[in-house]
């Protein structure tokens, strides 16, 4: 008995340590299966509730590197105005950037998962 006690704490212990220290996802990732969905879907279907911050953003004007990765989506674009949300998990974030484009009005041009302690 004091063995599959044993066993069981050590399961416990690296289960967490796994989920605690993220080790299953890269430091940062995007999201594939948000970018190209409107907003709606991004808010209501995947992330389920409001976002912890949120602003917006000119990509006529001068991004830091956080905002710089959507420069390569300015083609597509048809509005420079791009809106930022991003929600805060205990060990990640996640951070979605929307944008009217031809195909909708608040279509999600990137969407990435980064770890909390990325420096951007």
């Amino acid at each position: 008995m004091k063995k599959l006690i044993v066993v069981f704490s050590i399961i416990v212990i690296g289960l967490t340590a796994s989920w605690y220290f993220d080790i299953w996802n890269k430091p940062v990732e995007t999201i594939d299966e948000l970018i190209g969905h409107n907003y709606d879907y991004a808010h209501k279907i995947y992330f389920r509730t409001d976002p912890d911050r949120n602003y917006t953003i000119n990509i006529n004007d001068n991004l830091n590197e956080f905002d710089g990765g959507i420069l390569n989506k300015k083609e597509i674009l048809t509005d420079s105005i791009v809106h930022f949300f991003t929600w805060d998990y205990p060990n990640h974030k996640k951070s979605i950037w929307v944008g009217q484009t031809e195909k909708m009005e608040s279509q999600v041009i990137d969407a990435i998962r980064y770890s909390n302690n990325v420096e951007f």
